[in-house]
C-alpha cells in the first residue's frame, strides 16, 4: 500500500518533512521509498553535515536554524526521491528560493487547470518558533486581493436590486452631510475602479492599521471626504478608499454588515467554507491562522506583533484557505459557466475592463481585478500585502487556468516570489518548458538574498543607533506621558514602563526613542518603518504622520 507524503508529518521521526507539505492526492511514494526516507532521517552523517552547514545570521549572531535544517533535508529529499507530480520543478524552485533567502515563513500555492484545482504545495512554517508547518488547512490573510471579492459582492448586490453601479454617494449615504465635495458627482463605478479622485488618509490609515473607529467615526470619515490635490476625478489612483466606502454602505444597508454580505453573496455560494471576514470569530474557533513574519524583524525568525482583527479588516480583507480562493476562481472560468455559483451576467461584468493604459505592470483595472499579461497569457489578477502577509491571485479566462500564491510574510522576498512563481506556473500549466526560466529565477533569488541581507543589516544598524542615543530625561518622560486625541484618527497613549516610554495608537505599538532634539522622538510602528514624533515645548500637543494630537490627560 502506498504511503502518502502529506501523512508522513504524523510520524515524529520524519517531522522535518512537515515544512514541505503537498496535497496527498498528487503525491504517492512506495513503501520502499518510505523506508529509504527513514534511513535518511536517522543518518548521523546527514544530520551532522546538515547541522553544521545550517548557520544563518540572526540579530548579529551566527546560530543553527531548525528551519534552515529543514530546508537542507528537503533538498536531500527532493533530489533523491521521484515524486509523481508534473509540477515538481515548481515545488523544488519554491523550496530552493526560500532556502537561499532564509525565508522560514510559509508559502502556499494552488494551481487551476481546465477549470479544476490540479495542484497544491505548502512550504515553510505557519509558526517558526513552534515549528508548526503550513498545510492545506492553513488560513492566510489575503489582503487587497479581497477587492475582487468585494467587487463581485457588489455586482451580486446590484443583481438583487440593492444598489446600482451608477448609484451616487448621495444615494448611498442620504443622511450624511458632505463637507467638501458634491456627492452627486461620484458613483459606485468610480469608487470600485479607483477613478473617484477622492481621498481621506485618516480613514484608510485607521481601517488598515489602528482600528480606531466605530459607526459614528465611520460616518464622520464619509462626511469629510475630499478631492485629492493631485488626482482628478476620472483619473486612476489606486487606493483602498472606494472599497472602504462600500464596506461602510453594506454595514448600513445589509443585515450583518459587510462581513455578512461577502459571506452571503460570494463566499458561501462559491463553497469557500474556510474563508471569512470575521477573523475575531475565526480566532475564537481556533482556525489554523499562520503567524505573521517579516525579514525586517529578527530576520523573520520571530513573529511580528501586528495581527489583523475585525477593526483593521475594514481595509477590506478576508482570511482564507488558498484552495478556497482556488474554488472561487473555478467559478469564474468559462469552462464552468454552466456550473458556476454566480449568474453569467455577473461573471461577465466582473471581467469588464473599466480603466485602460494605467502603467507597465498592468494594462487596466475592472471590478477589483487588474488586467495584465503573465507568461504571454491574458490574466485578471490582484496583488495584496500587509505587514506579515503577501499574496497574488490570478486567472486566465481564455485558457481556464488560475494561480494562487500566498505567504505569511511581507516584504521583498515574498513579493518577488509572487511574480516568479506565477510566471513559472502559467508556463507549466500551458505545457511549456520551464527549465531555463527556473534557472533564471533561481539566480535572481540568489542575488535578491544578498540585497535582503544588506537591508537586514541596515535596519539592525538603525535600531542599534536608536538604542544608543541619549535617554529621554525623567522630566521629559513625565511631560510626554499621557493620553492624546485627534478627531480624525482617534486616541494615542504614551506610558512609561520599566523606565522607558511606549506608545499605543489603536493596534499600533512602539517604544519611544529620543530624536535629535528634546522635542523630537522616533517610533517604529511597523517592522523597519520609522516615524518621527514631535511635540511642542509643553508636550501638550504632539504630531505623528502629519496628524496633531491634543493632550487630554
Amino acid at each position: 500500500m502506498p504511503v502518502m507524503l502529506a501523512n508522513l508529518s504524523r510520524l515524529r521521526p520524519l517531522s522535518f518533512l512537515m515544512s514541505f507539505n503537498l496535497t496527498p492526492r498528487f503525491l504517492e511514494i512506495s513503501d520502499l521509498t518510505f523506508i529509504m526516507l527513514c534511513v535518511i532521517a536517522y543518518s548521523d552523517i546527514v544530520c551532522t553535515i546538515t547541522h553544521n552547514a545550517a548557520l544563518i545570521y540572526s540579530e548579529g549572531n551566527y546560530m543553527p536554524s531548525k528551519t534552515f535544517v529543514c530546508f537542507v533535508y528537503l533538498l536531500c529529499f527532493i533530489s533523491s526521491v521521484s515524486v509523481a507530480s508534473e509540477y515538481t520543478p515548481l515545488d523544488n524552485f519554491i523550496v530552493k528560493a526560500k532556502s537561499v533567502t532564509k525565508s522560514a515563513s510559509g508559502t502556499s500555492v494552488v494551481l487551476i487547470k481546465d477549470g479544476k484545482i490540479t495542484h497544491e504545495v505548502h512550504v515553510g512554517m505557519a509558526n517558526v518558533e513552534k515549528q508548526i508547518p503550513v498545510d492545506t488547512n492553513s488560513v492566510y490573510y489575503f489582503a487587497s486581493t479581497t477587492k475582487a471579492i468585494m467587487g463581485l459582492a457588489t455586482l451580486q448586490a446590484e443583481k438583487e436590486g440593492l444598489l446600482s453601479m451608477d448609484s451616487t454617494l448621495r444615494q448611498l449615504f442620504p443622511n450624511v452631510k458632505f463637507s467638501y465635495i458634491n456627492p452627486d458627482n461620484y458613483s459606485v463605478r468610480d469608487l470600485l475602479s479607483h477613478r473617484s479622485g477622492l481621498t481621506n488618509d485618516a480613514m484608510t490609515w485607521t481601517f488598515s492599521y489602528t482600528g480606531n473607529h466605530d459607526k459614528k467615526q465611520r460616518l464622520h470619515f464619509v462626511s469629510s471626504l475630499k478631492q485629492h490635490p493631485k488626482i482628478k476625478k476620472g483619473e486612476f489612483g489606486y487606493t483602498n478608499l472606494g472599497y472602504n466606502l462600500l464596506a461602510i454602505w453594506f454595514d448600513e444597508n445589509y443585515e450583518g454588515g459587510w462581513t455578512n454580505a461577502i459571506k452571503d453573496l460570494v463566499l458561501s455560494p462559491a463553497g469557500m467554507k474556510n474563508s471569512t471576514a470575521d477573523v475575531d470569530q475565526a480566532r475564537l474557533q481556533n482556525w489554523p491562522i499562520p503567524s505573521p513574519y517579516s525579514y525586517k524583524f529578527r530576520s523573520g525568525q520571530s513573529e511580528i506583533y501586528m495581527n489583523k482583527n475585525n477593526a483593521t479588516l475594514y481595509s477590506v480583507g478576508i482570511f482564507a484557505r488558498p484552495n478556497d480562493w482556488g474554488k472561487l476562481i473555478t467559478h469564474l472560468l468559462p469552462i464552468n459557466a454552466e456550473r458556476s455559483a454566480f449568474p453569467k451576467s455577473v461573471v461577465r461584468a466582473s471581467q469588464q475592463l473599466l480603466v485602460t493604459d494605467i502603467d507597465s505592470y498592468f494594462s487596466g483595472y475592472g471590478w477589483g481585478w487588474m488586467h495584465s499579461k503573465v507568461a504571454g497569457e491574458s490574466v485578471l489578477m490582484h496583488t495584496g500585502g500587509f505587514d506579515g502577509a503577501s499574496v497574488q491571485v490570478s486567472y486566465a479566462p481564455e485558457k481556464n487556468l488560475g494561480v494562487v500564491v500566498v505567504h505569511n510574510e511581507s516584504g521583498l522576498i515574498a513579493n518577488e516570489l509572487n511574480g516568479r512563481i506565477t510566471e513559472i506556473a502559467y508556463k507549466m500549466l500551458t505545457n511549456q518548458d520551464v527549465s531555463k526560466l527556473i534557472e533564471f529565477h533561481q539566480e535572481e533569488m540568489t542575488d535578491l538574498a544578498v540585497y535582503v541581507e544588506k537591508a537586514k543589516a541596515e535596519i539592525a544598524a538603525k535600531r542599534e543607533d536608536l538604542s544608543k542615543r541619549r535617554s529621554i530625561s525623567p522630566s521629559l518622560k513625565s511631560l510626554l506621558e499621557g493620553v492624546y486625541e485627534n478627531t480624525d484618527v482617534g486616541r494615542l497613549i504614551i506610558k512609561q514602563r520599566d523606565s522607558d516610554l511606549y506608545l499605543a495608537w489603536g493596534d499600533l505599538r512602539s517604544k519611544v526613542y529620543s530624536g535629535l532634539a528634546d522635542n523630537e522622538f522616533i517610533v517604529e510602528l511597523r517592522p523597519g518603518k520609522f516615524y518621527e514624533l514631535t511635540a511642542d515645548k509643553s508636550m501638550s500637543v504632539i504630531e505623528l504622520k502629519g496628524w496633531q494630537f491634543q493632550k487630554v490627560r
